[in-house]
């Protein structure tokens, strides 16, 4: 169990890390961080490690209070995105490093660090150097170092950002695996979405130093808490809106909807943001009624479909269609159906 309460991370120059973070992280849960850069994930990251000092709140890690706890003493495994395995040791030395730190007997070093080879798939690798591994297999070894002194928290630092796909995605899934089978409590950061998205039991979306919203992946998608996590998060096109008599107007796109044609979220009144998910775009053929003009100005194929980009005047919208492949420069008629209205704060 990971509390976090009021948390509050000030850097030398002033500049706020963390505001007021609190989170509650359960035994055995996968959570991943994610947000915009600059937003506060690695800087959470890097204080729960210990390697950053909160000015104010409470941490606490299994119960006990870590605020001036030493990293190497909150009993942590940490991966980092560059593989950070020493060049100079074989590949069961590095494993064994913080085994030998803590004082291991010999032959209980020699069994762990088999075990942690061969969760990680690299039974038989002991004697090899890592200028012999391809940055998988290192990553893998500072996975095996980060478990091996059964940790009561693992900690991933953009940890598979370095590699490339498929071999990201195959990790990706043994990481899954594995931390499940270990029963670890994982907290991970990533700048990709889709990766956690694909991974995590919870997503903390942060920005600015707060968190904006806690959330399965299945509720982030379906009920973003804001107009700036939908964005964030589902590719929303975020517009400026007004709630009168009963309707719902965007006026920079010269639309509206009735109040039952829209999703309210929270209490909407005067001033709105409408917030348009891919799937609230149809394209329909220019000049079909109730469409406004627009033109597709990208088109990526992604697996089934195509993720265009359609402009509307000033503002963009991403759209997802079957069949034929449309065309840069295409004009196309653009529907946009129950869009997500959010109450300004």
């Amino acid at each position: 169990m990971i509390d976090l309460h009021d948390l509050r991370v000030v850097y030398p120059d002033g500049t706020v890390g963390l505001d007021e973070i609190t989170l509650r992280i359960a035994p055995e849960e996968f959570i991943v961080l994610v947000g915009p850069s600059g937003s506060g994930k690695t800087t959470l990251l890097r204080t729960i490690a210990g390697f950053l000092q909160a000015e104010s709140g409470a941490l606490r890690i299994g119960g006990e209070d870590v605020a001036g706890v030493e990293p190497e003493k909150r009993r942590l495994g940490m991966v980092f995105q560059q593989h950070a395995v020493w060049p100079h040791m074989s590949v069961a030395d590095n494993v064994a490093y913080p085994l030998k730190r803590a004082k291991v007997g010999r032959a209980d070093i020699r069994r762990r660090v088999g075990d942690a080879l061969d969760l990680v798939g690299l039974s038989g690798y002991d004697a090899r150097r890592p200028d012999r591994l391809s940055g998988g297999q290192r990553q893998r070894v500072a996975l095996a170092r980060a478990i091996v002194a059964n940790p009561r928290v693992l900690l991933l630092d953009e940890a598979l950002s370095a590699l490339d796909e498929p071999l990201r995605d195959s990790l990706r899934r043994e990481l899954v695996s594995l931390t499940a089978v270990q029963r670890l409590t994982t907290v991970h950061v990533t700048h990709d979405r889709a990766e956690a998205l694909a991974i995590a039991d919870r997503i903390v979306v942060l920005s600015e130093g707060r968190i904006r919203q806690v959330a399965t992946p299945e509720e982030l998608l379906r009920a973003p808490a804001t107009a700036q996590v939908a964005s964030f998060i589902a590719d929303a096109g975020v517009v400026a809106g007004v709630v009168q008599d009963g309707r719902v107007a965007a006026p920079t796109l010269s639309m509206s909807w009735a109040l039952p044609e829209v999703e309210l979220v929270g209490p909407a009144g005067g001033v709105v943001d409408i917030a348009v998910l891919p799937s609230a775009v149809e394209i329909v053929p220019p000049g079909t009624p109730g469409s406004a003009e627009g033109t597709i100005t990208s088109v990526l194929f992604d697996r089934g479909f195509f993720s265009i980009t359609v402009s509307l005047g000033e503002h963009s919208f991403r759209a997802n269609l079957a069949g034929q492949r449309p065309q840069i420069g295409e004009n196309v008629g653009v529907i946009i159906r129950r869009p997500l209205v959010y109450g300004r704060q």
